[in-house]
């Protein structure tokens, strides 16, 4: 394979690496309000008038928002495979073909 398409082949890895880690993640859950007298989480949802979260609710938000985004894992996996293979093609030198000697015998 020539240098060209290592080299191009390492452009894709980071370009794609790229856009997983930039796009975002879909899927943020909604948070609920309490019902009026049961328990609640503390926090308070702006966006629906201040209605107090549901412990269920909370909960569910925050394992989504603490957990791990694959797909910014697997962008950061594609970016660093695509620079170590852009490098070592860089500087890696082509295997050359065994020449035979003038006298007839091969060279190992």
């Amino acid at each position: 394979m020539t240098r060209s398409k290592k080299l191009a082949i390492a452009a894709v890895l980071i370009v794609l690496g790229v856009i997983l880690m930039v796009m975002p993640t879909p899927g943020e859950p909604e948070v609920e309000c309490a019902d009026p007298g049961g328990p609640t989480s503390g926090f308070t949802d702006e966006d629906q008038g201040g209605c107090p979260i549901s412990i269920e609710s909370f909960r569910e938000y925050t394992e989504w928002s603490s957990g791990p985004r694959w797909d910014n894992i697997a962008g950061l996996v594609l970016v660093v495979l695509g620079l170590g293979y852009g490098g070592v093609a860089l500087i890696r030198k082509p295997k050359r073909a065994t020449e035979p000697d003038p006298a007839g015998d091969a060279r190992v």
